[in-house]
């Protein structure tokens, strides 16, 4: 076995024992109501969720997508609008009710609410390149389709309510929603858009926790 293997093993069982200290911490919280106490356990999950993403991070370092985000951020440079209309046309859904939470955090706040790792977070920023292209696009189909932004944005959050609802969270839900952005496409360069779209999306905090 190897030292990255090792590590990996090491790291695994890391995360397990401080989830399990977080689900302690977590119960013993439930049964105080004392201020001090309350505190003071509020503080200690803080600590252990700390070290849960850390190790996460590192976990994901190791697990040798290097290429897979190179090649990403090379297709993410040559995209277009015949891309993003691609994997947009099987996102859009009937308009929903507007959200009338209008609170807008920066990326970085929104993906540690989140529980997003480097992994995660590095894969949802290369769509800053081509951020204003997408905000350019949803411009142009909005001449087309009147209501396209709302469609857009209630393809997004009926997926991620769904995925929710079945308890996916963090880096599971976020590359679970990249997959659904470019409707699962192997091809890099549909990947890449659906990546920018659901940047975009995130940016306005249209999807995720706010």
């Amino acid at each position: 076995m190897n030292f990255d293997q090792k590590r990996k093993e090491q790291l695994e069982k890391n995360i397990e024992e401080c989830l399990n200290l977080q689900n302690k911490y977590e119960k013993e919280l439930n049964f105080t109501d004392d201020p001090g106490e309350i505190k003071k356990f509020r503080s200690k999950i803080d600590k252990v969720k700390e070290r849960i993403f850390d190790y996460k991070t590192e976990l994901n370092d190791l697990s040798g997508e290097r290429k897979e985000e190179e090649s990403l951020a090379r297709a993410m440079t040559t995209i277009t609008f015949r891309e993003l209309e691609m994997v947009t046309q099987g996102i859009l859904c009937m308009p929903i009710p507007t959200d009338p939470n209008f609170t807008v955090l920066s990326p970085i706040q929104k993906m540690l609410r989140n529980e997003l790792t480097r992994a995660a977070q590095s894969r949802l920023m290369t769509g800053v390149i081509q951020a204003k292209m997408v905000g350019y696009f949803v411009e142009n189909m909005v001449n087309i389709i009147p209501d396209f932004p709302e469609r857009l944005k209630a393809g997004f959050e009926g997926e991620y309510q769904r995925l929710r609802a079945r308890g996916v969270v963090g880096d599971a839900l976020f590359f679970a929603l990249q997959e659904f952005s470019c409707n699962r496409s192997s091809d890099y360069d549909l990947q890449a858009a659906g990546i920018a779209v659901l940047y975009y999306l995130f940016e306005k905090c249209e999807v995720f926790e706010r």
